[in-house]
């Protein structure tokens, strides 16, 4: 992958802006799983064993040890291309530059999205998974990384700026 130093400046401000970290491609939840699944994949061996750093020491860290070309390569782009299949990156795309966002529906049917369920006992809701109001933007299904969804009433409500990304400056990269 050639990138220029224009896109390795912008592509690092998009990373150690970014929200949630590593754009929400890891596949742990919490900062302390996520640490473990980096020092897993080889990297930030710096860390002792139950160290707490802050995201942005984290994010800087990652710079200096792979750069952000080592952070696509190394972490971003396998965890993409391992999730989504390059049908599912195509329709994904396809959505985008026709300014729409994916279909909920086909979301559930490629197993990228889990839909949740909503029972109701008298005036209070109880969700499958309690917690956050309202239930909007969460990472439990791959899906997350790309579209946000409100989960209450099942609709894809928006694009993630990681979406952005990968469709105008990484994925352009890889071809």
């Amino acid at each position: 992958m050639n990138i220029s130093k224009e896109q390795t400046g912008k592509l690092g401000k998009y990373f150690i802006n970014a929200d949630p970290f590593l754009w929400g491609v890891l596949q742990a939840k919490n900062k302390k799983g996520r640490l473990k699944e980096l020092k897993q994949k080889g990297f930030l061996s710096i860390y002792a064993e139950g160290s707490n750093p802050i995201y942005s020491k984290i994010n800087k860290d990652l710079l200096v040890e792979l750069g952000i070309k080592g952070i696509l390569e190394k972490i971003v782009i396998p965890r993409i291309e391992k999730g989504f299949s390059q049908q599912t990156l195509r329709y994904f795309r396809d959505c985008w530059e026709q300014g729409q966002t994916p279909d909920l529906n086909y979301l559930a049917k490629n197993k990228l999205y889990r839909k949740r369920t909503v029972v109701t006992l008298t005036t209070q809701e109880v969700y499958d998974d309690w917690t956050s109001l309202p239930p909007v933007v969460g990472y439990k299904d791959p899906a997350f990384i790309f579209v946000q969804i409100e989960t209450q009433h099942n609709f894809v409500e928006r694009w993630t700026v990681f979406a952005g990304l990968w469709f105008e400056e990484i994925d352009p990269l890889l071809r």
